[in-house]
Formats: structure tokens, C-alpha cells, sequence
């Protein structure tokens, strides 16, 4: 079955990849509207398309993800249209080099298409499609290096050192993380031969390849003054990993703060272990696509471990350095959503890069299954099989049925249509066209466009989806932002009171899962004094608008 098809030429594959995740995502793709992590995209880009300077917003994530919403808007118009289109892009492009990935991870291209139905089906919510992006360049292009190994070219490597630029410019902790792998496959590549010159080459080649990818961005930032923002970011952000993984550590160990000043309350609950055996269906089905992969990776690394010293010394050096590119594909996104987004949605964050390791993993079982002779090693190549499709079978299950992923299930009960301005014509449920109806119209009744406004915690849809611009430079604040910037709050309201935008709008819901997490109990002062500037308010269900 694999040399059958991998003789067969490779663009039917692609093409019907291409073809059918573009019917799939057709059928859903003006599905609700997010004003939460869709609108956070669309209305930085706005932002800096209308020439707000990079350095005014806090920009979380690498620029160039925002820069190219900007260039959409400069070359088409501001609309919402293109955000959509650019979030599925990528996931279309994100299920191309799943599928090519694990077609070299394992030589099994009917494999490789079951494998990638997983995440195409059920993708990440469109605007984190950049996780899976990130973490498929790097791992397509160093499984492209890691199975020429021994003849490895300096066109290898420099594909790989351009994709590791890239990421950096989307997310740099992705681009940290991988240059890891890389740095490790050339030094193994470099083992192959004439190692002093071949090793010269190769990282030479990533190397240059590295820097001319980051010239464009660089010589961009430098012409439009924000290229310190660039380098601070890049510099910060190892600092920040630290900081994230000693208070992952904690968080895994520790209970579950609920306090205003612990930061474990700004990470989402983790169901415990022990819920996989709940009553609750949904419990299970969370707790077992939370804690199944920790199990699979921890066991294909414990397995690699053990195989190394065999499979090099017998010449598999190109398996050794496939196993490395599958493990960091899964591990790179995987401290995100365990630490401390536990939930489907960044689960689906994490898919992509695991549904590499799993094909392998899957791989090595059947071919396992099928050339050992001792019954118990075949049984227990069946039962893990058996447990990787019943972990998928799960994942599909949920994913399929339950909003808050990149599926189909987000256009359930979406059956009315709601237009706004930039753009936004998309379906929604009839609570949601009345929420965004009142709120459009309250926008419109008491501000001008262009002017600026004020939405927290979380939800600068709204001023996109109204023509207005965001008065804070934070568009996400949540508890945790008075532990890293602690004058944020007396900063909000000075800079309320002297600006005095016409609309306050406060979703208070409990962003992080808690009660701690509400932004009337981590920012009640705040709250007091809009209070006092308000000549007007109104209260709906979890949202107050504040008319000045």
C-alpha cells in the first residue's frame, strides 16, 4: 500500500485538499461574528491601516500577523470579508503541509490523508489559525531536511531557515522553540560526511536564509519607526517563556487560585484526571483531549529514547531526526492549552502539530503489529492503536458537535443576518443579531465614526464593526493585567476622564473561568468613576454601556 501511493503523482492529493477544505469552510465561512478574537485581529489591523503607530497598542503577538491584515486592507478596502478569507487561507494552507509533513514522516501518503482530515474537519478557532501555521512551516521544512539527512543540501537548510524567520515574525516563542530542532537536525546532518565543510554549509545556508527572510520586516520597521517594537519583542519574549512555564509549573502542582493577585487565576481550570471516568459526557470527553496527549508524547518520546543508539547505529539516522521534528510538532503548542487554556478551543490550537506525531506514532504501531512475531508486543501495538483512534474518534466527536472551534458546529442556530459597517454581513443566532443590533445602534446614536471608544475586557469588535477606533492601547485586559502593568488602572482612568469617549461598553464575563476574573471585581475602581463621568447607561444581560 505505500509504495502504491507514493507512486502516484502528488498533486491529486493536494488538489482535492485544497478543493475540499475550500468547500467545507465555505459552507460556514460567514458564520458568526467574534468580537472577541476575530474582532481583536480586525480592529488592530484597522488601526494600523488608518496609521496608528505599532508601538500605541500592545501587540501580543508577533507583528507581522497584524501587518498582513494592514496590506489586505491598503490593496482591497477595510473589510471584514478579508479577515475571514485570510483566517481560512491559512488553515487551508496549514492542512497542505500536514498532509506533505506526514507523507515524509512516514512514507504513507492514504495515512497522511486520514491523519489530515482530523484538523481539517475540525480546525482552530480562524483567528489563532497562525498556531498551526507556525508550527507546520517549520516542521514541514525540517521533516523535509530530516528525510535527506545523510545527502542533506544547503537548499534544505536554507528552506528551513527561512521558515524559522517567519515564524519569529508571527510568534517568536514558536520560532525559539524550533530553532531548537534546527539547530539539532543540522548538527546531525553534519555528521554524514565531510562534517567541518558539510556543517559550514548547511548552517551558512539557514543561516543567510534567516536573515534575508527578516530583511523585509526589519526594513519595514526601520522606515516606519517601529523597529524597536520588532527587537523588543524578540528579546522579551524568551523571558517571557520562562516566566510562562515556572507558572505553568506551579498552576500543574498548585491548586487553582482564585485570587485577585495569584496568577493562577488568570489561567483557565484544568479538569482533574480522575474526569475522564465522570458521569458527565462532556467532563469526559474534555478531560480525555486534554490528558491523551500527554500520554501519547510522553510515550513516543520514552520510545524514541529508547530506539536511538539502535536506529543510528544501524544507519536510521534519518528516522532519529524525523522522530525529533515529530516530537517538537507536537511539544511546541502543547504547554499553551495544558497550562493554561485547558479547553477545546485551544485543543484545537495544538491539533495540527500532534496529528503529525500521532500518524507516526500510528505508523511505527502497524508496522510494529505486523513484523513482530511475540504475541504480547502485538497485542500491545493493537491496544495502542485501538487507544490513538478512540482519542481521535473523541476528538472528532466533540469537535463536530460543540462551537468553539474552527468547525461547522459554529454555524448551528446562525439563521439571521447581521450587517454592520467594514464589511460585516454574517450569519448569527437570533440572541446574537439583538446584542449586536442594540449595540451597533447605541454606537451610531452617540458617537461619530472614526471617533474613539472604549470596549473591555475583551471585545474591539464592536468598534470595528461601528467605524470606531479603540481609546485604550490594551484591546485584552483581564486580571493578570494589573500584576504586569499596575498602573493600568489609574492610567484608564485619567485617560478616560481627559478624553472622554462617548460610549463605554463592559462585557462582564468571567474571562478566565472565575469570579476573580470579571472585570467589575478586578477593576471596581475604574467601574466607580466611569460611573461618576456617565450621563447615561444602559444595562443588558452581562453588558453595560456607559454614555458620557
Amino acid at each position: 500500500m505505500t509504495k502504491h501511493t507514493l507512486s502516484l503523482p502528488s498533486w491529486p492529493f493536494y488538489g482535492s485538499i485544497l478543493i475540499l477544505s475550500s468547500i467545507y469552510y465555505g459552507l460556514y465561512f460567514n458564520s458568526g461574528f467574534s468580537a472577541a478574537d476575530d474582532g481583536n485581529y480586525a480592529q488592530i489591523a484597522y488601526e494600523l491601516y488608518l496609521g496608528r503607530a505599532p508601538e500605541e497598542l500592545s501587540i501580543n503577538y508577533g507583528i507581522l500577523w497584524f501587518k498582513i491584515g494592514e496590506a489586505l486592507f491598503h490593496a482591497f478596502g477595510v473589510n471584514y470579508v478579508l479577515v475571514k478569507g485570510l483566517f481560512f487561507s491559512v488553515i487551508t494552507v496549514t492542512n497542505l503541509l500536514i498532509f506533505y509533513t506526514i507523507s515524509l514522516a512516514t512514507g504513507n501518503r492514504s495515512l497522511a490523508v486520514a491523519m489530515t482530515a482530523i484538523p481539517a474537519l475540525i480546525p482552530a478557532f480562524p483567528a489563532t489559525a497562525f498556531y498551526g501555521l507556525c508550527v507546520l512551516m517549520n516542521a514541514a521544512a525540517q521533516m523535509r531536511l530530516a528525510s535527506k539527512l545523510q545527502n542533506c543540501t544547503w537548499r534544505s537548510a536554507a528552506i528551513a531557515g527561512a521558515a524559522l524567520s517567519v515564524s519569529f515574525q508571527i510568534r517568536p516563542d514558536f520560532g525559539y522553540i524550533f530553532s531548537v530542532s534546527l539547530i539539532t537536525l543540522l548538527a546531525l546532518a553534519a555528521f554524514q560526511g565531510d562534517r567541518t565543510k558539510k556543517a559550514r554549509n548547511l548552517f551558512g545556508a539557514a543561516g543567510i536564509a534567516f536573515l534575508a527572510a527578516q530583511v523585509p520586516l526589519l526594513l519595514s520597521a526601520t522606515l516606519g519607526g517601529y523597529a524597536d517594537l520588532v527587537l523588543q519583542q524578540y528579546l522579551s519574549y524568551p523571558v517571557t517563556m520562562m516566566d510562562y512555564a515556572i507558572s505553568g509549573v506551579q498552576n500543574l502542582f498548585g491548586s487553582n487560585a482564585t485570587q485577585l493577585d495569584s496568577p493562577g487565576s488568570t489561567s483557565l481550570r484544568r479538569p482533574g484526571l480522575l474526569a475522564i471516568f465522570s458521569d458527565n459526557s462532556d467532563a469526559s470527553r474534555l478531560a480525555t483531549l486534554i490528558y491523551a496527549p500527554i500520554v501519547a508524547v510522553t510515550g513516543f518520546l520514552v520510545i524514541s529514547a529508547i530506539s536511538v543508539r539502535r536506529l543510528w547505529t544501524s544507519g536510521k539516522s534519518d528516522t532519529v531526526a524525523k522522530a525529533i521534528v515529530c516530537f517538537f510538532s507536537a511539544a511546541a503548542a502543547m504547554p499553551h492549552y495544558f497550562f493554561y487554556r485547558p479547553d477545546l478551543a485551544h485543543v484545537a490550537n495544538f491539533m495540527p502539530g500532534y496529528t503529525v506525531l500521532a500518524a507516526a506514532m500510528l505508523a511505527w504501531l502497524m508496522r510494529t503489529y505486523y513484523s513482530e512475531e511475540s504475541n504480547w508486543v502485538r497485542v500491545a501495538s493493537a491496544a495502542a492503536v485501538l487507544a490513538l483512534a478512540l482519542h481521535m474518534g473523541t476528538y472528532l466527536m466533540a469537535g463536530l458537535n460543540t462551537p468553539g472551534t474552527g468547525s461547522v458546529a459554529g454555524a448551528r442556530d446562525r439563521t439571521e443576518i447581521f450587517q454592520a459597517s467594514n464589511g460585516v454581513d454574517v450569519n448569527v443566532s437570533p440572541a446574537e443579531k439583538s446584542q449586536l443590533e442594540f449595540i451597533r445602534d447605541i454606537i451610531a446614536e452617540n458617537s461619530e465614526p472614526g471617533g474613539r471608544i472604549v470596549c473591555v475586557p475583551y471585545c474591539p469588535g464592536f468598534a470595528f464593526m461601528a467605524d470606531r477606533q479603540m481609546l485604550f492601547g490594551n484591546f485584552y485586559v483581564d486580571n493578570s493585567t494589573p500584576l504586569l502593568i499596575p498602573d493600568w488602572i489609574p492610567n484608564a482612568i485619567s485617560q478616560t476622564a481627559a478624553s472622554r469617549p462617548p460610549i463605554i461598553i463592559v462585557m462582564d464575563w468571567a474571562i478566565n473561568g472565575t469570579e476573580a476574573s470579571r472585570f467589575s471585581n478586578w477593576a471596581p475602581e475604574y467601574m466607580l468613576r466611569v460611573e461618576q463621568l456617565s450621563r447615561h447607561k444602559v444595562v443588558r444581560p452581562g453588558l453595560t454601556v456607559y454614555i458620557l
